[in-house]
């Protein structure tokens, strides 16, 4: 298989994010389906995973065997990229890791695939890396950067991680007699900036969300001035410090977004200092997010126009309706808490309420005698 990407006859490239799979040993038949309906759809001519391809928390992974597992997973979860020989780039989230294999050996199984762009160059970050995409002079027009934004949901990308990114972007400059080229980023965890988007509200506030980890307590809003379109769905569950990755991305110039996942619900975009950043929403059946609204995002560059693109979602729906084979499972899903601490405070509400109630049964009984 051609290791090179090329811009189409008629000066575009389609690009698809595929964003929080989270598939277990077994496997939702929605997830692959929808998968491979997007592909026929969209036909890109590169695919993105951004994370957490694994549900690596799943009990399927940590029995006898696991291991084996993981890797028999991802090939189900590759099989309907390798049918339609769609090349992918692959980066990892908080979840794959663990699965029970770390990202460097999961990475061998992607690379047994001709359709894999990544390599293995990078001896600390397996889960970073850049291709380019040729114009139809032969000639690198635009890049596409993958940045594995570390299995520590709290902690930011590292500063070698955006010296790698600025060294290989000014080597492609140099390339390409000076010139930046245009590029896109995706990683899986949002930076710190992603709360610009919202608005902070009183607490009760109607469709208000409630923030966790340093900002808990606190409640947000979408400023739909703010963003181009999309939902917040939940918090964005971003590090606990900032490394100015944002900052070094928008540096040069070169970069036109930066896209990630990690926060199953969302799927907001607009402009942030200085370029774009968003995100996909899970597109995966087996772990909790928004109902039929599951998505891939797609993207369109245009050689002729070189610093634009254009984006939008494809959604489950958007294929199949509201049917999915599993509606309760879905519905159950589609109202998980998001994070461990919303977990604790259904828990501590239930236990409250249940306390009350079994108070009351007791006066109740009291009095009769």
């Amino acid at each position: 298989m051609d290791k090179q990407l090329h811009f189409r006859k008629d000066g575009t490239f389609r690009i698809m994010q595929v964003a929080d799979i989270q598939e277990s040993p077994i496997v939702c038949r929605d997830s692959i389906q929808f998968l491979r309906a997007a592909l026929q759809k969209e036909k890109p001519d590169l695919v993105v995973f951004t994370g957490d391809q694994l549900k690596g928390y799943s009990p399927y992974f940590h029995v006898p065997g696991g291991k084996l597992k993981t890797g028999e997973t991802l090939h189900k979860i590759l099989l309907p990229f390798a049918e339609q020989q769609v090349p992918f780039l692959v980066t990892f989230g908080n979840h794959d890791a663990q699965a029970g294999l770390n990202n460097r050996q999961q990475m061998y199984y992607y690379l047994q695939y001709p359709e894999c762009m990544n390599t293995m160059e990078e001896p600390e970050d397996c889960g970073s890396g850049c291709v380019t995409i040729a114009g139809n002079d032969g000639k690198p027009a635009a890049a596409v950067y993958v940045i594995d934004s570390n299995s520590d949901r709290f902690a930011p990308v590292k500063p070698s991680q955006l010296e790698w990114y600025r060294r290989t972007r000014d080597r492609l400059a140099k390339e390409n007699s000076g010139n930046y080229l245009p590029s896109l980023v995706f990683q899986h965890i949002p930076v710190p900036e992603f709360y610009e988007f919202l608005k902070e509200v009183p607490k009760g506030t109607p469709r208000a969300i409630q923030a966790y980890d340093s900002r808990k307590g606190r409640c947000y809003l979408l400023d739909k001035k703010k963003v181009y379109g999309g939902e917040l769905g939940e918090a964005p569950c971003v590090p606990d410090s900032n490394s100015g990755e944002l900052d070094v991305l928008a540096e040069a110039g070169d970069v036109m977004g930066l896209f990630v996942g990690h926060d199953h619900r969302n799927s907001f975009w607009g402009p942030l200092h200085g370029i774009d950043a968003g995100y996909s929403p899970c597109c995966g059946f087996n772990t909790y997010g928004p109902g039929t609204d599951r998505a891939v995002r797609m993207f369109m560059l245009h050689e002729n126009n070189p610093f634009h693109y254009d984006t939008e979602l494809l959604s489950y729906q958007d294929i199949f309706g509201r049917k999915v084979s599993h509606p309760m499972r879905d519905l159950f899903l589609d109202k998980f808490p998001a994070t461990p601490e919303q977990m604790l405070q259904i828990l501590i509400k239930t236990a409250a309420v249940t306390g009350s109630a079994a108070y009351l049964m007791c006066r109740r009984n009291h009095k009769e005698k």
